[in-house]
């Protein structure tokens, strides 16, 4: 049996920024592609083993050999329930919620849905940038506003303003901590590629960006210095809450120098656009929902989910963002959307980081059922799509197991030492071979 893996480096975790953008600018190992593979693609853990072998119906005594507190719940492709093991138990859901945000955010914001960045302009000549919450605002993307920007008869800016009020200036998600790990990053109105910096220095000494499309900027060159020569590394500026906002202003300010776009006074400084100011430009995110979802779920990034979570609050209650606007938009979609479910059930943010969410295996069930028509949104491995959730004594599997009819949606829920989640997903798809 293979054992959970160990975190991955922030290098590793958030190498599908390259993998999500234009242009590729990191390089993969084949020893790293297997990392990858066993601790993104399914949250830690390969199915080794698994398939479609012959044998007797699955028992209640099958399953229950392998859990010491948990459920699991299989339905065939119409809805019906074949098997039910203690599934009106609540338990820890960790990331598996992240298909609950995917559904909300669908019939919240809609499928078509963008998230925007505004440009604005004074009498003086500076340029303001408003952020929303694009929780894909990166350089490739930079590189398209600044382009546009230029195209518009932008070619000298006074000073780079920021305004980033369109979110609480408290938010602070359940279950993070400030620490170097990713899916700690620091959730906010304006934050580019994802509150990260991947550096190496040269064995001269010379610090450089170790992301090709991502020029140098005066942070990066302090933080490259604490690089041992010869290394590479990626830093997570959510340890320093003052280097969010700079970082984002240099790297605008980087681009649009790149650009043809000459910012006369050098520094950036914060305002919150009023009447003074005028629209010049509002940039629309190039991926859409429906494919900031489809990473999401695939890559299971924390910070993407609660930048969702953030904006379908505000754009439902009014901005600034709060994370009580959100819980009260998203409770009450599931209040209508899961009336019978209400009873015990708990979702104290989106991603799934908090130990205080709690589900039952029969709530995320009917979350399955009404998600079904986007069932091929999940990762796929081995003919099962599949969301991990794995915390610290938590290994969870949701997902659909595809068949000649349809799709059989599974949920297996395991708060306990030991994780089993492989072996019963097994028993799982020998009672779809055998019925």
């Amino acid at each position: 049996m293979l054992q959970p893996h160990q975190p991955l480096s922030l290098h590793e975790s958030l190498v599908f920024r390259s993998l999500f953008s234009r242009q590729s600018s990191v390089s993969l190992s084949p020893s790293f592609l297997r990392k990858l593979q066993l601790a993104v693609f399914l949250g830690g853990v390969f199915f080794a083993g698994v398939g479609f072998a012959s044998g007797q119906p699955v028992t209640h005594q099958q399953i229950e050999k392998w859990i010491r507190h948990g459920s699991v719940m299989l339905n065939d492709e119409t809805g019906k329930t074949l098997l039910a093991y203690h599934p009106d138990t609540l338990f820890i859901p960790a990331s598996i919620v992240k298909i609950y945000t995917a559904l909300a955010a669908f019939d919240i914001l809609g499928e078509g849905f963008q998230f925007k960045t505004g440009f604005y302009r004074d009498p003086a000549g500076n340029l303001a940038i408003k952020g929303w919450g694009d929780p894909q605002l990166i350089s490739e993307e930079i590189h398209l506003i600044a382009a546009r920007l230029k195209a518009l008869g932008i070619t000298h800016v006074r000073q780079l303003w920021l305004d980033q009020t369109a979110f609480s200036g408290e938010i602070e998600i359940a279950g993070t901590s400030n620490s170097l790990n990713p899916y700690d990053a620091v959730n906010g109105a304006l934050v580019v590629n994802f509150n990260t910096l991947f550096l190496g220095r040269k064995t001269d000494g010379t610090v450089y960006s170790a992301e090709p499309v991502t020029p140098l900027t005066p942070l990066a060159r302090i933080l490259g210095r604490q690089l041992k020569p010869g290394t590479s590394d990626r830093f997570n500026l959510s340890v320093r809450q003052e280097y969010t906002i700079r970082y984002a202003g240099e790297l605008f300010a980087e681009i649009l120098k790149q650009h043809g776009i000459q910012i006369q006074y050098p520094g950036i400084r914060q305002t919150a656009v009023d009447h003074g100011w005028s629209l010049v430009y509002t940039h629309a995110n190039s991926q859409r929902l429906s494919s900031l979802i489809a990473g999401l779920l695939k890559y299971s990034n924390n910070f993407i989910a609660n930048q969702i979570y953030l904006a379908a609050g505000a754009e439902k209650k009014g901005y600034p963002a709060t994370l009580a606007k959100s819980r009260a938009v998203f409770q009450g979609y599931f209040k209508t959307a899961f009336p019978a479910h209400i009873k015990g059930t708990t979702i104290d943010e989106a991603s799934g980081i908090s130990r205080s969410t709690r589900m039952c295996a029969r709530t995320m069930m009917a979350i399955l059922e009404r998600f079904r028509p986007r069932a091929e949104l999940l990762d796929r491995k081995k003919g099962v799509l599949v969301k991990s959730g794995t915390l610290t004594g938590v290994y969870n599997y949701a997902g659909y197991i595809k068949t000649g009819r349809g799709y059989r949606p599974f949920v297996i829920l395991l708060n306990q030492g030991n994780n089993q989640r492989d072996r019963i997903l097994t028993l799982l798809l020998q009672y779809n071979h055998s019925n």
